[in-house]
């Protein structure tokens, strides 16, 4: 039978009813003349099927254009012209995302090297391809910028008129009767061909247009979508769906009780884990001592103790905060693709992250960290005038700043203080407040906060005794770091003539400072109207010498920061320690890796 066209929608079959729109083309005889009846309501007949196909076309074609374009489209329509009610869409929007609609393919494409996974795009603006592949960490890349094809390319008898090439896209033939052919043969030639080690899903965003469902029908793995197109948006999306090829490790440096080191990698993410479903993850690490800076390295393999090379998934130079141990978060959001956050400020370092296998066999066998972390406690007295503590307190924030330039580096410094106030009266009562160690930076502000309050007690006698007791509390690290109590006041201590409400003896609290290892030093003032070659004098003057080093208490007008530095006898840095550059894990809880 000769094929030919249906009056309907131009569609050319040589079937008796027309494949496209369902018009019956060729059927039995009449019986009866074709009288005038006949031939109008045949002529009705054929209207409402063009204006069907016409209606419907143009509801596809509003779906996916700007309110104000759809007014061009009524008058497209065969018959009377449509109203803005027609528009209504008469088929079911796909729901389903681009994104749902690859996912079930991600794991294949990370799963082995060389595979290609090729994405036809299909939407009112043409065709787009995009080829993706996963690298060497399974990050999910384009090979190539993406190739698009425009409608024009492919289909012949298109309109010039944007809104009617897609009405007539859509199937609609409307006025314009013009015959719409799509050349598979080109479209055959300017997309790509599957290939052997690659598979091909079309996201078909044009469902039930005439001419793009035939295109579609080239391929076996259509997906019915959704939504706007965007290669960049959607690879994107996709990072959060894809699994991890290998597991993520955080790369540390574990240490023996001998100080034998190793690479040690902390597992952050398994392999398989996808960001949509992974929450954060912490780890708490130990700064190495002596490093301005430290390295957060994320690798994709396990470091060994060959301490061969391996994939630096990203690596971060993080600026050390004064502390000696943090807890990190480490967050997902795809292969290639993890956010840290910690104190302290991190920057992704690129060039660190290609020579990264150099670093790691740069790691000492033996961890010999720098000496010189010194704990150093300041007992200030607080009470007297505004400009007497304040004198007081300037003097230990000259030597704050001093000696954060003068130290090989202020984190090996924790710093705590005490400030003590006046007993009221014979009942035993708290007068010191403690701030414990901390940095140099946060004890520069306590410093700073400090008031003064009158002097309500004795003229010569301040609880400097219950200052040294809570000393000896105090959290001062091991003796292997050098330790050192700096007092800052005007009056001696109650003693043997007046008791302490507190019960407490400044000796005895002296003594077990001594004992371990603490060494004290006082600076004072003079009392204003004491004579010093008085008896009460000379008392308080023995006393201070007392509590100082030998020959090493001073007046306050004479104390500067650099003897205090010098008097304070802070240790310097070993010659020849190598700082670490990763962060320290505890050897006595981690396995080394293998």
């Amino acid at each position: 039978m000769t094929p030919c066209a249906c009056p309907v929608c131009l569609t050319a079959s040589s079937d008796p009813q027309c494949p496209a729109c369902g018009w019956v083309l060729t059927a039995g005889p009449w019986l009866g003349a074709i009288t005038q009846d006949r031939e109008q309501a045949f002529a009705a007949d054929l209207m409402r099927a063009c204006r069907r196909v016409d209606i419907a076309a143009a509801a596809r074609v509003a779906a996916v254009i700007e309110p104000h374009r759809r007014g061009k489209l009524l008058g497209l329509v065969r018959g009377t012209s449509a109203t803005e009610d027609e528009l209504t869409p008469v088929h079911r929007h796909p729901t389903a995302s681009d994104v749902a609609a690859l996912r079930s393919t991600l794991g294949w494409l990370v799963e082995a090297g060389e595979r290609t996974l090729t994405v036809i795009d299909i939407d009112s603006s043409g065709i787009e391809a995009l080829e993706l592949a996963a690298d060497a960490v399974g990050v999910v890349r384009q090979l190539s910028p993406p190739h698009a094809v425009a409608w024009t390319d492919l289909v012949s008898g298109l309109s010039s008129v944007s809104e009617e090439a897609l009405f007539q896209l859509a199937g609609g033939v409307g006025v314009l009767a013009r015959t719409c052919q799509l050349d598979l043969a080109r479209a055959g030639r300017e997309l790509p061909a599957p290939v052997s080690s690659g598979r091909t899903v079309v996201l078909q965003r044009l469902s039930g247009w005439h001419l793009p469902d035939r295109l579609a029908a080239r391929w076996p793995e259509v997906h019915h979508v959704s939504g706007s197109r965007g290669s960049g948006q959607l690879i994107r999306a996709l990072a959060a769906h894809t699994p991890l090829r290998n597991g993520y490790h955080l790369l540390a440096v574990a240490i023996d009780s001998d100080g034998w080191t190793r690479p040690h990698c902390v597992p952050l993410f398994p392999a398989g884990a996808k960001a949509i479903e992974t929450p954060p993850t912490t780890v708490a690490i130990e700064l190495p001592a002596g490093a301005a800076h430290v390295l957060v390295a994320i690798t994709a393999h396990q470091a060994i103790a060959a301490r061969r090379g391996f994939d630096a998934v990203r690596v971060l130079r993080w600026l050390v905060p004064e502390t000696e141990t943090a807890t990190l978060e480490f967050t997902l959001n795809g292969p290639g693709d993890v956010v840290v956050r910690g104190p302290g400020s991190m920057t992704v370092d690129t060039e660190v992250a290609a020579n990264l296998a150099t670093l790691i066999q740069a790691i000492p066998e033996r961890y010999r960290p720098p000496t010189g972390a010194v704990d150093v406690a300041f007992a200030v007295e607080l009470c007297g005038t505004d400009n007497e503590v304040t004198q007081r307190r300037q003097l230990l924030a000259d030597w704050l700043a001093e000696i954060a330039d003068r130290h090989f580096h202020q984190r090996g410094l924790r710093v705590a203080i005490i400030g003590y106030h006046d007993h009221q009266g014979p009942q035993p009562r708290g007068v010191v407040r403690v701030y414990e160690f901390d940095s140099t930076t946060t004890r520069m502000a306590t410093i700073a906060d400090l008031t003064a309050t009158r002097v309500r007690g004795a003229d010569y006698l301040a609880p400097l005794e219950d200052a040294l007791e809570l000393a000896t509390t105090l959290s001062w690290r091991t003796p292997a770091v050098s330790r050192r109590l700096l007092i800052v006041g005007r009056r001696a201590p109650y003693g043997d003539d007046t008791a302490c409400p507190n019960r407490l003896r400044w000796q005895d609290s002296l003594g077990r400072l001594r004992a371990n290892g603490i060494e004290v030093l006082a600076v004072w003032d003079t009392p204003p109207g004491l004579n010093p070659i008085s008896r009460r004098g000379r008392q308080m003057a023995t006393v201070w010498r007392a509590l100082s080093l030998p020959g090493e208490s001073r007046e306050l007008g004479k104390a500067t920061p650099s003897w205090l530095t010098d008097h304070l006898r802070l240790p310097n840095p070993a010659e020849g320690a190598v700082a670490l550059q990763f962060p320290i894990i505890d050897s006595t809880k981690q396995e080394f890796s293998e």
